[in-house]
């Protein structure tokens, strides 16, 4: 093995073999990690094909318009010993230079021919990724043949395309009682890939009997759009889990402490993240001034994400407060809520992200902060969110102060339920903000 967890490949197909390690791996001083080994796997070689220009048609026409790329990205895990099996796997793609993606295959929502469901994101934007689980509650992933394309548009200048690649899993194993132990991986670096744009592969019209060959359906489907402007695709809409948090009386502050009360706050939300084990630079991101919020990968565990981001809230808010660096205690409202997502233009769309903030600006939400001092965070969930995670009694995710709300909003004509729990101080509630549970 080389260095940081990478392997020299020794074929001309294969670009890296490279070794997963366990999420809460440490890196000793000279960068290479330090924990368990968890599963390797083998980054295949990016295929890349130069599409042809089609005057009106989705490829761009004409002098110095940009070029569009099919790009294929396959990959191969390696067989798990012992009764392990693979639950989920994660191909995610950083493009260099400017590119962008046109579109995306498998598709989101999608279903791979071995049963694997896909959720995948990314069009528009130079960070592209395909989230593959197994069907069911106990189903397994094939581990081998794996593979994830995009048509990719460069600038007409770009004489090479690249970037990196990078791979995260999700492993079971069956343990006394009939549970299973959870085991989330990722390669510690991202692996870089380089294509001239000399040496891309023509891309003709595919015969029927070339329909197996590497980027087919892609290609198929991406000719068979039909001719659209840019931007008249809708973006791919994933159910997400989102986090809108907001700070209690930032307009009543000076300018000098509202600018600390944004550094707080964005020191509040990434503790909040690695308390859950969530990867900042993962996550869907939008500042709101006062307020921000997160929209997180798909896939994550909820059962286990959501509380830990709760505890992790809390405690970076006590932590902010004792030492006593402002006048007031900081104070924030914190809403939860899961369903379809759109990455759009401006920022993220869907009514998901509506009826979120409007649970979080309601009067009720306010006034249940405002009405118990002893808080530093009051914590609102959809009632969905709550069916789903409360209400099965989940490990740190007990009923108890949660109380029923109904939330009208009349100027903007919404109605919705939701449930308020009010999150005292770790300092005086003890060191496991939900251990009632």
């Amino acid at each position: 093995m080389g260095q940081d967890g990478v392997r020299d490949g020794a074929q001309d197909d294969v670009l890296a073999t490279v070794d997963l390690f366990a999420r809460d791996t440490g890196v000793t001083k000279g960068g290479e990690p330090a924990g368990d080994w968890v599963a390797g796997a083998s980054l295949g070689r990016p295929l890349g094909y130069a599409l042809p220009a089609v005057t009106g048609g989705v490829t761009p026409a004409g002098p110095g318009a940009p070029r569009d790329v099919l790009l294929c990205f396959p990959f191969d895990l390696e067989e798990l010993p012992g009764g392990r099996d693979y639950r989920e796997a994660t191909l995610t793609v950083l493009l260099d230079g400017g590119p962008h993606a046109v579109t995306l295959h498998p598709a989101p929502g999608s279903t791979t021919s071995d049963g694997a469901d896909v959720a995948a994101f990314g069009l528009g934007k130079d960070r592209l990724q395909w989230v593959f689980r197994a069907p069911g509650r106990s189903g397994a992933l094939r581990p081998d043949g794996r593979w994830a394309q995009a048509v990719v548009r460069l600038p007409a200048a770009a004489d090479e395309l690249s970037g990196s690649l990078s791979l995260s899993t999700v492993t079971v194993q069956p343990v006394l009682g009939g549970a299973f132990r959870r085991r989330e991986a990722a390669t510690p670096h991202e692996t870089p890939f380089q294509l001239a744009a000399a040496d891309l592969w023509p891309a003709a019209p595919l015969a029927p009997e070339r329909a197996a060959a590497p980027g087919a359906r892609a290609l198929a489907a991406y000719e068979d759009s039909g001719p659209q402007p840019d931007g008249e695709q809708l973006p791919p809409g994933l159910r997400r889990l989102c986090l809108a948090v907001d700070i209690e009386k930032y307009s009543a502050r000076d300018n000098t402490d509202m600018i600390r009360l944004q550094r707080v706050l964005l020191r509040t939300l990434r503790a909040a993240c690695a308390r859950a084990g969530i990867v900042w630079d993962r996550c869907g991101r939008q500042a709101q001034g006062d307020g921000y919020l997160l929209v997180f990968e798909p896939g994550i565990d909820e059962t286990r994400v959501v509380p830990d981001l709760l505890d992790g809230l809390a405690s970076a808010l006590a932590d902010a407060n004792a030492a006593a660096e402002y006048p007031r205690r900081v104070r924030m409202r914190a809403g939860l809520h899961q369903g379809i997502v759109h990455e759009a233009d401006s920022g993220y769309a869907g009514s998901a992200v509506v009826a979120l903030f409007r649970v979080l600006d309601s009067d009720l939400v306010r006034r249940a902060l405002a009405d118990d001092p002893s808080a530093h965070l009051v914590a609102a969930f959809s009632d969905g969110l709550y069916q789903d995670l409360v209400s099965h009694g989940y490990s740190g995710l007990g009923a108890t102060g949660f109380r029923r709300a109904e939330i009208h909003v009349a100027a903007k004509s919404f109605t919705g339920v939701a449930w308020i729990r009010a999150l005292p101080s770790p300092q005086e509630q003890g060191p496991d903000l939900a251990a009632e549970a």
